[in-house]
C-alpha cells in the first residue's frame, strides 16, 4: 500500500495544506510547533477516524485537534492498493454521530464501497491500538508490545477477529466457575466457604450432643426428683388434713372417720380407672424408657427422610431420568469411551481444517477455474504464445528502425539529387558553352583575316584549338555527370527496393503473429493495458492455477484418509447416542452438539446415581419408620389413650404420667386402708396444735405443692426444648457427613478447573511459540544491519524476544545472565525497540506492505545512534514506504 497525497482543510494548526508523498523515505523537516504530530495524527484519523474517550477526564483528541480559524475539520488522504487509487473523505464533528466519511476511486471521482468506517482495520486488519505499537510510532514511543489484535493476526487469525479471545474467555469462564466455589468474600462467598461455614456450624451442633444427651439426662433425673417431692408434698398434705380430722374428732369424730373414708373411696376410684387403662399390665420404667427411644429414633428417622425427600427430583424429573437411563442403561464407561470418541471426531476435524487450503486460496482456484473455463492453455501452448509475443515486440522494433531507414534514404536521395541540380546550374554550362563558342568564332574570323598576315593566321588557328578544346572539356563533363547521376540513382533505387521487400515481409510476419495472439488472448477474459501484460498475466494466473490445482489435490488426498476414520466414528457414535439425542432434541450433526449432548448425559447420570442412591436410602428408612412405628403403636394401641395415636410422644408421655399416678395412689390407698384399720373413733384427740396451726400450715404446703408444679411444668417444657435440640444436633451429625462429601467433590471439581487451566496456558504458550521464530529471526536481521558481530559492545546475537514483544539481552552482552533491556544504554534501548518494531512490521504484513509512520522517534540518539538509524531507515525504505517527521537537521536520514 502507498500514500499518494492528501489535502488537510483543517487539522490542529494545519490549515488548507497540500502534500504529495513518494515511494521509499520521504522526509518531513520542520520546526518545533510547526505541526508534526498533527501532520502525523491527521494520517492515523483518516484510516481510524478520532479516538473514542467519552470519560477521559482531560483534553480529548477530538478537542486537541479541532482547528481555531476554520470550521472545516478534516480533509481527505489519497492512496493505492496494487494498481487501484482511492481517496478517503473525512470531516469531524463533535462527536462520532457528527463524523463525515467516505471513500472514492481516485480515478473517477466515485464513491465506492470497498470499505467502511473501520477501513483501518480492513486494510491493515488490526484495530487502532494495534495500528499505534506496529506502523505508527509516536514520539519517544519505539517500544512496543503484543495486544490481542496483534496476536491473533500473527497467530493467522486475523481473518476471525474474536478467535484469540476464545483463550481469554475460557479462561476467564475457568476463573469464574473456579471463584463460585474458592470465593472467600462475604457479600458473594464460594461454595466450598459456605459448606465450610454449614460444616463448621453442623459440627458444632454435632459436638454438642454428648452434652446435651447428659443435660438432658440431668434434667430429666431432676425432673424426676421434683415429682417425687411432690408426691411427698402431696402425701404430708393428706397426713396433715388427718391431723385436722384428729383435731377436729372430738367435735365430729365420725366426720372425720368418714372423711378418711371418702379419700380412700375417692382413690379407689383413681386406681380403678388406672387398673382399667392398665388392663394389659402396669409398664415398668424401663419399658417407658424404651418407647421413649423408639419414638426419638423414628423421628430422627423422618427428618433424615424429608431431607432424602426434598434431594429426589419432582416426578417429570425422575421420569425424564427413567426415560434416559432406565429405558436405555448406560454406565460411566460408555460415557467415557463415548467422550474419547467425540475428543477423537474432534482432533480429526481440526487436523481436516489444518490441512486444508484457505478460503482465499479457494476463492483464487474458483476465480481461476472461471478464468480458464474455455480450457487451460498447455505449457507449450503458453510458451509458444510467450515466445510470438517477444517475437512481436522484435519485429514492432525492426519495423519502426526500417521505416526510419527507408525514410531517411529517400530524403537522401532528394537531397543528393537536389545537389546534382545544384552542380549542374545553367551559368557553368552557359559559361563554358560562351567560351568554346568565343574561341571557336574568334579562330573562324582570325582564319577568313589570315590572308592579310601569318599572325592573324596563328591566332586563329590557336583560338580555333582553344575553343576545340573547352568544347570538348564541357562535353565531357556533361557526360561524366549524367554517368554519375545514373549510377547513384540505380544504386539508390536498389537499396529502397530491398527495404521495402523486407518491410513488407515483416508487416507479413507480425500481422500473422498479432492475429494468432490476439486470437489467443480473446479466449480468456483478462484486462491490461497491452497483448504483451496481457499474455504476462495469462501466464502468471496459469502458474497460479497448477499451483493451487496441485495443492489442491495433495490436500484432497490428505484428507480422504482422514474423512474415513471421521465417518467411521461418526457413525460409531452417532448410532450409539441418537435415542439420547432425539430425547434432548439435538441435532448430532452440529458443531459441538455432541460435546453438549455428552456433558448433559454425563450431568444427568450424575443426577441420576445420585437419585437412585438417595432413592433406595429413602425407600430403607421408610421402611425403618414403618417397621418401628408398626412395632410402638401395637404396644401404644393396648391403652385406652387419649392422645392422638399419631402422636407417639405424647401418647408415651401419657403412660408414663398414668404409670407414675397408679404408683403414687397404689401407695396413698395402700396407707389409709392401713390407717383405717387401726382407726378408733374414741381415740381421735388433737396432738398438742390448734386447728388455726394445722390450718396455717395446710395453707404453706399447699404454696409448696402448686410452687412445685410449676418447677416440673417448667422443667418438663426445659426437657422438650432440650430433646428437640438434641434432634437437631443428631440430624446436624447425619448432615456432617454429607456436607464432607460434597467439600470433597467440590475441591476435585476446583483441581480439576485449576489443572485445565495450567493445560490450557500451555497449549497457548506453544501456539504462541509458533510465530515467535520468525519475529526472533527478523530482529537479528536488523540488529546485523546496524551492529557488525566484531561490536564488543553490544552482540546481536544476545538479544530475544519474548512473548510481549519485549527485548532482553543475555550472554556477555547481559554480563552472562538474562537482563532486561533497561540493562542497555538509552540509545541501545531506542535501536533494540525499533528493530524490535520493524521485525514485528514484517511478520504482521506479509502480503500488502503498508506505510510507516515515524514522528521523530530518534531525539534521545546521538551522532552514532544517528548513523545507526540511518542504515536501519535504509534497509527499511527499501521495503516501505516512511513518512518520517523531524525538527532538526542532524536527525535527517537522507
Amino acid at each position: 500500500m502507498i500514500l499518494e497525497k492528501c489535502y488537510i482543510a483543517g487539522f490542529g494548526r494545519l490549515i488548507d495544506k497540500t502534500f504529495t508523498f513518494g515511494p521509499g523515505l520521504n522526509e518531513i523537516l520542520e520546526d518545533n510547533g510547526w505541526g508534526k504530530t498533527t501532520f502525523a495524527v491527521f494520517i492515523k484519523a483518516m484510516f481510524y477516524g478520532m479516538e473514542y474517550a467519552p470519560r477521559r477526564s482531560g483534553l480529548t483528541e477530538r478537542e486537541h485537534y479541532r482547528p481555531w480559524e476554520t470550521a472545516s475539520y478534516g480533509g481527505t488522504l489519497d492512496f493505492s492498493i496494487g494498481e487501484k487509487k482511492y481517496r478517503i473523505e473525512r470531516q469531524f464533528g463533535h462527536s462520532n454521530k457528527e463524523d463525515e466519511f467516505a471513500v472514492y476511486d481516485a480515478a473517477t471521482m466515485l464513491p465506492v464501497d470497498d470499505f467502511s468506517e473501520n477501513i483501518g482495520e480492513e486494510i491493515f486488519e488490526v484495530d487502532r491500538e494495534s495500528f499505534e505499537k506496529s506502523i505508527f510510532v509516536p514520539q519517544g514511543s519505539l517500544e512496543t508490545e503484543i495486544t490481542s489484535r496483534l496476536n491473533a493476526k500473527l497467530g493467522g487469525l486475523g481473518a476471525v477477529q474474536d478467535d484469540m479471545n476464545r483463550f481469554d474467555v475460557a479462561v476467564q469462564a475457568i476463573d469464574d466457575a473456579r471463584k463460585k466455589y474458592t470465593a472467600t468474600g462475604k457479600v458473594n462467598p464460594g461454595r466450598i466457604k459456605v459448606l465450610n461455614d454449614q460444616i463448621k456450624s453442623q459440627k458444632e451442633k454435632s459436638d454438642q450432643i454428648s452434652t446435651l444427651q447428659n443435660a438432658y439426662d440431668a434434667k430429666s433425673q431432676m425432673l424426676l426428683d421434683k415429682r417425687a417431692e411432690l408426691r411427698k408434698l402431696e402425701f404430708k398434705k393428706s397426713q396433715m388434713a388427718d391431723s385436722l380430722a384428729s383435731i377436729a374428732r372430738s367435735e365430729k369424730s365420725v366426720g372425720a372417720y368418714q372423711a378418711k373414708k371418702d379419700t380412700l373411696d375417692r382413690q379407689e376410684e383413681i386406681l380403678k380407672g388406672l387398673d382399667d387403662f392398665f388392663a394389659g399390665g402396669l409398664p415398668e420404667d424401663r419399658e417407658i424408657d424404651e418407647w421413649e427411644a423408639r419414638e426419638r429414633e423414628i423421628e430422627l428417622e423422618k427428618n433424615h427422610r424429608d431431607l432424602l425427600r426434598e434431594k429426589i427430583p419432582d416426578r417429570d424429573e425422575r421420569d425424564f431420568l427413567g426415560r434416559l437411563f432406565t429405558d436405555n442403561p448406560i454406565s460411566k464407561n460408555d460415557l467415557d469411551n463415548w467422550k474419547q470418541q467425540a475428543s477423537e471426531i474432534k482432533s480429526i476435524r481440526m487436523k481436516g481444517e489444518h490441512v486444508q487450503m484457505s478460503e482465499e486460496e479457494k476463492t483464487q482456484l474458483a476465480d481461476l477455474r472461471e478464468f480458464f473455463k474455455g480450457g487451460e492453455p498447455a505449457d507449450e501452448e503458453m510458451q509458444k504464445e510467450l515466445s510470438d509475443i517477444s517475437r512481436l515486440n522484435e519485429i514492432s522494433g525492426q519495423i519502426k528502425s526500417l521505416n526510419d531507414t527507408y525514410r531517411k534514404r529517400k530524403k537522401a536521395v532528394k537531397n543528393t539529387l537536389q545537389l546534382h541540380q545544384m552542380e549542374n546550374s545553367v551559368i557553368g554550362t552557359v559559361i563554358l558553352g560562351i567560351i568554346a563558342a568565343v574561341f571557336l568564332l574568334a579562330g573562324f574570323v582570325f582564319i577568313k583575316i589570315s590572308e592579310d598576315g601569318i599572325l592573324a593566321q596563328v591566332i586563329g588557328f590557336g583560338s580555333f584549338v582553344a575553343g576545340a578544346a573547352f568544347l570538348i572539356i564541357f562535353v565531357t563533363q556533361i557526360l561524366r555527370r549524367q554517368h554519375n547521376k545514373s549510377r547513384y540513382l540505380s544504386s539508390a533505387e536498389g537499396e529502397i527496393v530491398e527495404s521495402e521487400r523486407n518491410l513488407g515481409e515483416l508487416n507479413d510476419e507480425y500481422n500473422a503473429l498479432d492475429a494468432s495472439i490476439n486470437d489467443f488472448i480473446k479466449k480468456y477474459p483478462v484486462e491490461a493495458e497491452d497483448r504483451q501484460q496481457a499474455i504476462l498475466e495469462i501466464h502468471r494466473k496459469k502458474d497460479r492455477f497448477d499451483t493451487l490445482s496441485a495443492e489442491e489435490q495433495k490436500y484432497n488426498e490428505n484428507t480422504l484418509g482422514m474423512m474415513e476414520d471421521l465417518s467411521s466414528l461418526q457413525l460409531s457414535l452417532f448410532t450409539a447416542m441418537d435415542k439420547y439425542a432425539k430425547i434432548f432434541n439435538i441435532d448430532l450433526y452440529e458443531e459441538d452438539n455432541v460435546g453438549n449432548l455428552i456433558s448433559k448425559l454425563e450431568e444427568k447420570y450424575d443426577e441420576y446415581q445420585e437419585y437412585e442412591k438417595n432413592e433406595q436410602e429413602y425407600q430403607r428408612i421408610v421402611a425403618s419408620i414403618n417397621r418401628m412405628t408398626k412395632g410402638l403403636l401395637s404396644v401404644l394401641k393396648t391403652f385406652p389413650l387419649k392422645s392422638d395415636i399419631s402422636d407417639l410422644a405424647a401418647c408415651i408421655r401419657e403412660i408414663r404420667a398414668n404409670a407414675l399416678l397408679y404408683a403414687q395412689t397404689q401407695k396413698q390407698v395402700d396407707e389409709i386402708r392401713g390407717e383405717l384399720k387401726s382407726f378408733h373413733v374414741e381415740e381421735l384427740a388433737g396432738n398438742g396444735k390448734t386447728l388455726q396451726d394445722l390450718q396455717y400450715e395446710q395453707k404453706q404446703l399447699d404454696e409448696q405443692i402448686s410452687q412445685q408444679k410449676q418447677y416440673i411444668a417448667d422443667d418438663a417444657k426445659e426437657l422438650e426444648n432440650r430433646s428437640a435440640e438434641l434432634l437437631e444436633c443428631e440430624e446436624a451429625r447425619e448432615n456432617l457427613k454429607e456436607l464432607n462429601a460434597k467439600k470433597s467433590d467440590y475441591e476435585g471439581k476446583v483441581k480439576l478447573l485449576e489443572d485445565t487451566k495450567k493445560y490450557l496456558s500451555l497449549a497457548k504458550e506453544k501456539f504462541l511459540q509458533v510465530y515467535m521464530e520468525p519475529l526472533r529471526n527478523r530482529l537479528n536481521y536488523y540488529l546485523k544491519s546496524i551492529y557488525p558481530d566484531t561490536d564488543e559492545a553490544i552482540l546481536t546475537d544476545d538479544f530475544e524476544l519474548d512473548m510481549n514483544l519485549s527485548v532482553s539481552v543475555t550472554g556477555k552482552s547481559g554480563g552472562g545472565k538474562t537482563r532486561s533491556i533497561d540493562y542497555l544504554s538509552t540509545g541501545y534501548q531506542d535501536l533494540a525497540s525499533f528493530c524490535s518494531r520493524a521485525a514485528l512490521i514484517d511478520v504482521l504484513f506479509r502480503r500488502e506492505q503498508p506505510m510507516i509512520i515515524l514522528d521523530d522517534p530518534f531525539v534521545n540518539f546521538d551522532a552514532e545512534k544517528i548513523s545507526d538509524a540511518r542504515r536501519m531507515m535504509q534497509t527499511l525504505s527499501e521495503k516501505y514506504q516512511i513518512i518520517y517527521f523531524t525538527c532538526h537537521g542532524s536527525r535527517t536520514m537522507k
